[in-house]
């Protein structure tokens, strides 16, 4: 896996066991990059495609479709990130994205007078993985090379992905019993997680 090192240049992660016991310094051909501005509509598509696939299941009818009207906000998005990883196979399409920027964001409605704000400031945007990926460590990997020593952050997941919520508890975040709901964006019910400055 090459991720990005302190200096944005890509890196490779080290310390996967090898067959024999040892180390080896590349544990996939996948790579992990900053965003290229010039390749953010594409992965602007992806995300949306990868979204889909997420929230197919339990979003309102028609969600996964109105995911595709989003284009230009979420490519705004991604470039106004602090921080946007992609991830690449080894063939050049994005399977992989992961972005962090300082919270909260206008969609979590701050000016509520319910509004109750997280433990820590920075905000896992976004963080998802084509589907055939999942379960081959894509998704840690992005995790860790966007918030790298795990770094405080809060993040939403959906109620109904659990999968989603166990791998993010699996990574030091929990539940800080604030809910929101998507009304208009799939309508579904999202719980907070906060992994907390050590």
């Amino acid at each position: 896996m090459v991720y990005p090192g302190p200096d944005d240049t890509p890196r490779v992660a080290e310390g996967a066991p090898s067959a024999a016991g040892g180390s080896l310094r590349c544990v996939t051909e996948h790579l992990i990059a900053p965003l290229d501005p010039a390749e953010a509509r594409e992965v602007a598509v992806a995300h949306a495609v990868m979204q889909a696939a997420t929230y197919a299941t339990y979003a309102s009818a028609g969600f996964t479709g109105q995911l595709f009207g989003y284009l230009d906000e979420r490519i705004e998005s991604l470039l106004e990130a602090d921080r946007c990883l992609v991830a690449k196979s080894p063939r050049g399409n994005v399977i992989g994205l992961a972005s962090v920027t300082d919270g909260p964001e206008w969609w979590e409605r701050p000016d509520d007078p319910d509004f109750v704000a997280p433990a820590v400031s920075r905000i896992l945007q976004t963080l998802f993985t084509m589907p055939e990926t999942h379960g081959t460590g894509l998704g840690a990997a992005l995790l860790d090379a966007v918030l790298p020593d795990g770094e405080p952050a809060y993040l939403w997941v959906m109620r109904e992905n659990p999968r989603a919520q166990r791998f993010y508890a699996k990574h030091g975040f929990a539940p800080d019993g604030y809910t929101l709901r998507t009304d208009g964006w799939g309508d579904m019910d999202m719980i907070r997680m906060v992994r907390p400055r050590r």
